[in-house]
């Protein structure tokens, strides 16, 4: 399981769509997602890291959310703020937001104002994902904590370093998982951070 499960869901003709609303090209779009999904998971994950986050995101999911979004994407797509994803970035990101759009459009080379579009319409996606699987494997708090951690480790290769498969998010990491005093930096230290180490 890792991030391209995700992005597996969005094939040419959604990423066109998605690059319509965010007004960039389908190239740009799908660079794009391959920084907003993992800065999204990285950040909700850094929420459920406490007990209390951890029940919040499982209430949301319950609450607002099922994987059908998924088997709709085409439909979602065209009309994608019925969604609520700012609600979804606004409870994710809270005053780092602006911040890390602005990081992962300097990384996309896009403007902060398309990569802002791209992020609200990742969000429920990522969020429709994460209660498929709360659905099908019965997670609760802490699994679904589990399959966070999962999905971000997904997105490094062998060696530590940032995958392919997406923009490094080591800047966002560090925002929302800490980096430790006297821990190593990078995504070594991102890395320790996240696992608590």
């Amino acid at each position: 399981m890792d991030i391209t499960s995700i992005l597996s869901y969005l094939g040419d003709n959604e990423m066109n769509k998605i690059g319509s609303q965010a007004g960039i090209d389908s190239d740009k779009a799908k660079t794009a997602m391959q920084g907003a999904i993992p800065a999204i998971v990285t950040a909700l994950n850094g929420n459920a890291r406490s007990k209390v986050g951890q029940e919040n995101l499982a209430k949301a999911l319950e609450k607002d959310h099922n994987g059908g979004l998924l088997e709709h994407l085409s439909n979602y797509l065209e009309i994608p703020q019925e969604k609520n994803g700012k609600g979804i970035l606004k409870h994710t990101f809270a005053s780092r937001r602006t911040e890390t759009e602005n990081i992962l459009a300097k990384k996309a080379g896009i403007s902060s104002q398309s990569m802002s579009k791209v992020m609200e319409i990742a969000a429920p996606i990522v969020m429709s994902y994460l209660a498929k699987k709360k659905s099908e494997e019965n997670l609760k708090g802490d699994g679904i904590s589990s399959l966070l951690s999962g999905l971000f480790q997904s997105n490094l290769n062998s060696s530590g370093d940032p995958s392919d498969n997406g923009l490094d998010v080591g800047e966002i990491a560090v925002m929302f998982l800490g980096n430790k005093e006297g821990h190593k930096t990078g995504i070594a230290g991102i890395m320790d951070a996240f696992f608590g180490r």
